[in-house]
């Protein structure tokens, strides 16, 4: 899938380490996530609002997701316990948010709630991003392994942001 993607771009700087890589297209996802979001949380809003949001949470974010999830796999050696476990939790909480939120966007009449687990999924994503950026501070770049890299262009291709490596 990611076949065409180049795996030896340069690192900025020979010791960049991969949370620094990862930080501005956390960012850019959860903003992305806010913007698309706002409209479907609006008082009053249409349930018609919410049809965008069905399609991202299934087509783009399902996409990224797995990308991010496939990534946080191959860090795994890397990582603490604790990392481990905080991941793993942060990760459950923004699949089954995921999930609750593409349920209830589909309904009628739903804004009020819709809109506080929006804020919840955004919340809990913005928690696993940074929790992942945490694992991968100590993990330079240039020490990534071949598949290790394959999984970062995967996520660069998801999320349509260059990522330097």
């Amino acid at each position: 899938m990611s076949a065409a993607i180049a795996l030896s771009v340069s690192p900025r700087s020979p010791d960049e380490t991969l949370d620094a890589v990862l930080a501005p297209t956390h960012d850019a996802w959860v903003e992305e996530a806010r913007q698309l979001l706002a409209p479907a949380c609006a008082p009053g809003a249409p349930a018609w609002e919410r049809w965008p949001v069905v399609r991202w949470l299934n087509e783009r974010f399902l996409r990224r997701f797995q990308a991010e999830r496939a990534l946080v796999h191959e860090l795994r050696p890397l990582m603490t316990v604790r990392e481990e476990d905080m991941i793993d939790v942060g990760q459950d909480r923004v699949a089954w948010l995921q999930l609750g939120l593409d349920r209830i966007a589909r309904r009628r009449g739903s804004t009020a709630e819709f809109a506080a687990v929006a804020e919840e999924f955004l919340r809990a994503l913005e928690m696993w991003c940074a929790e992942t950026e945490v694992a991968a501070h100590r993990v330079q770049c240039r020490s990534l392994t071949r598949e290790a890299r394959r999984v970062v262009a995967e996520v660069e291709a998801a999320s349509g942001v260059p990522l330097r490596i």
